[in-house]
């Protein structure tokens, strides 16, 4: 007997055969995609259409492959084709500007990157034996890798760093107002804590990341104005947090981890904390069920990349009580992720 599809599923309407063809040639699209990312496409289109012929002689490509690459992103509504063969700006496209706030321009480039599409190519490797298939292809993890492929590191860095859309929905939906110092660890270049203490004129802060990404940190910080209300501390979040803070936030942490090493993290911020200090994990959510959950898709790229995983929310309470918090409340985001609130205890 056939189960019944699900509501939520936009695919449910199509015929088996059209539904599974589009997902076996879907890579197409995304292949396509990450070299137009790459050209910066979408910004040579932002002032005027243009046709693949000039297009391709700004970008030194050549003209009838870029046209049939840029054919298929039409065909899903990413830039449109007008009867003259000029190629004309989507709302879809405009996220792969590198100018606006949710650009995916970085991101698709990592993704189109080699060292990113080998790993993904040890994916049966992966499911035959548990091994992380970026270690797989390279002998290494991903962040090993980093360490001495400086090429590679600024890509990565660039795509994390792009996530302004991200940082916007925890600014917008996440009160702060009876928090007095915060502490973003694994904070990256230090985007979100500027963004929470610009909005938060109250908030002291605390950027903790590795040495070198708070040695890269510090400028920023310092042009947004904050460097008197933002202490900037490097070390290892596996050895020890800095202590402090009232607040704890850890943004697209836990993901890369798995339990045992999650758990580490967590009681480390746990140890670093006074009772009732408060908890916030910024991560996806997986569904429960065979809904089309963002989360789903993120957790085999984290499967592959780094051997962590996305978890559901009762996966993510267990982590929490493992550390010696509570979860206590889940703050929804305009963003695929939510705010997971746990107090110490």
């Amino acid at each position: 007997m056939n189960d019944t599809p699900e509501t939520n599923n936009p695919f449910a309407s199509l015929a088996p055969e059209k539904a599974l063809e589009t997902f076996i040639m879907g890579e197409a699209v995304s292949r396509c995609l990450q070299v137009l990312a790459k050209l910066l496409i979408a910004d040579r289109l932002t002032q005027s259409p243009k046709t693949a012929e000039v297009l391709a002689r700004e970008t030194s490509t050549h003209a009838q492959s870029l046209y049939r690459v840029l054919r298929i992103v039409a065909s899903v509504g990413v830039f449109r084709e007008d009867e003259q063969g000029r190629f004309h700006m989507t709302p879809t496209a405009e996220l792969l500007r590198t100018d606006v706030p949710d650009s995916m321009q970085p991101w698709l480039v990592l993704r189109g990157e080699e060292w990113h599409r080998s790993s993904w190519n040890k994916l049966y490797a992966t499911v035959s034996t548990g091994e992380t298939a970026f270690n797989i292809a390279h002998n290494e993890g991903l962040f090993d890798h980093l360490k001495h492929d400086p090429d590679a590191a600024t890509v990565f860095n660039k795509a994390m760093a792009a996530t302004k859309g991200f940082t916007q929905s925890i600014v917008d939906a996440y009160d702060f107002s009876d928090t007095q110092k915060i502490i973003d660890v694994g904070g990256g270049y230090g985007s979100l804590l500027s963004a929470i203490l610009q909005k938060n004129t109250h908030l002291q802060g605390i950027l903790y990341d590795t040495k070198k990404v708070t040695s890269e940190a510090r400028k920023g910080i310092e042009d947004a104005g904050l460097a008197s209300r933002c202490e900037i501390i490097a070390g290892d979040f596996f050895s020890s947090v800095p202590s402090g803070a009232d607040t704890f936030l850890l943004r697209r942490i836990i993901h890369d981890w798995d339990d045992e090493k999650s758990i580490k993290i967590l009681k480390n911020c746990r140890q670093a904390m006074d009772n009732g200090g408060k908890l916030l994990l910024a991560e996806t959510i997986i569904e429960h069920g065979n809904a089309l959950s963002p989360g789903k898709f993120y957790d085999i790229d984290m499967m592959v990349m780094v051997g962590g995983l996305e978890r559901t929310l009762d996966e993510y309470s267990v982590l929490f009580e493992a550390a010696g918090f509570t979860l206590t409340n889940v703050v929804p985001t305009k963003s695929n992720m939510s705010i997971m609130e746990g107090q110490a205890i």
